[in-house]
């Protein structure tokens, strides 16, 4: 990709709010790239690590005027709502901002109630894992990923492509989605699994546990993986996207009740030729 924005570093600062996961790895591509970064975090322990490691410069005291300042918000969505007036300097002063939230709906509501609408861009990177937290984090997560893009009404073409050349900087294509289809789609392909997968564990732990556990297979490892994901972080995506996944639940739930009439009918027949069509539909992924 040609770069427009980004190709003099000397005159960009980064400031990344939220030095978990995501924004710990952001931090160390763009610091390896040659960028200046800046953070902000609540573990002062972090912040201290990533600037001994040269990760970053410092926190938002060393902002400087005379540069172009891009903001990179990496907070679990509750906690972006809940402090989101205090970064309200840092978003008026920033040429570009952009988060990294799997929920977009309520924040579109707040970059229009604050007149952020030409420089604040969607977008969420297709690159998480079950292992939270800065330590965690890794400067490859982005490499080959997908990152979504959503764009909205008074959005600038300029913001557009800061955000594209800003992924293709950390590895990672993008794909536009508007931002109600990504909090359906998203419902579906990511939210739901996690409840699915949350509630598998739950009905685990109600056994007892010491009988099964050396009985723990591949397949339950792997389906169940994402149960330990951040259980605050999936309060805030179950919460704040709550129509979309209700809807999926009781979806699904249906999807469960219909082999579950199958087996209680004993109707072999019925019950194998529905799971033969489920396996079409999951080999047509592959492809």
């Amino acid at each position: 990709m040609k770069k427009t924005f980004l190709k003099n570093k000397k005159n960009i600062q980064f400031l990344i709010i939220g030095l978990g996961l995501i924004g710990g790895s952001v931090a160390k591509r763009l610091s390896k790239n040659g960028f200046e970064v800046l953070a902000i975090d609540k573990n002062k322990s972090h912040l201290k690590y990533a600037k001994k490691s040269k990760i970053i410069v410092g926190s938002s005291e060393k902002t400087d005027s005379a540069k172009k300042l891009f903001v990179i918000i990496a907070l679990p969505p509750k906690i972006l709502f809940s402090n989101f007036d205090k970064y309200l300097d840092f978003f008026h002063k920033a040429e570009f901002i952009t988060d990294c939230t799997s929920v977009k709906g309520s924040l579109l509501n707040k970059i229009v109630k604050n007149k952020l609408e030409s420089k604040f861009i969607l977008s969420h990177p297709i690159a998480g894992s079950e292992k939270s937290g800065f330590l965690n984090s890794n400067e490859d997560l982005f490499k080959d990923k997908i990152s979504i893009i959503s764009k909205h009404k008074g959005l600038a073409i300029s913001t557009l492509q800061k955000c594209k050349e800003f992924w293709f900087e950390l590895g990672s294509k993008t794909h536009n989605l508007d931002p109600k289809l990504h909090d359906k789609i998203f419902s579906l392909t990511s939210h739901l699994p996690h409840v699915v997968a949350f509630s598998l564990i739950s009905l685990f732990s109600k056994r007892k546990t010491s009988e099964y556990k050396k009985f723990i297979g591949g397949g339950l490892k792997d389906f169940t993986r994402i149960a330990e994901s951040d259980p605050a972080m999936w309060e805030n995506i179950f919460s704040l996207n709550k129509i979309n996944l209700l809807k999926d639940i009781s979806e699904i739930e249906k999807e469960i009740n219909k082999i579950k009439t199958f087996i209680l009918q004993d109707n072999g027949d019925k019950l194998e030729k529905h799971l033969k069509k489920i396996k079409k539909t999951k080999e047509s992924f592959n492809r």
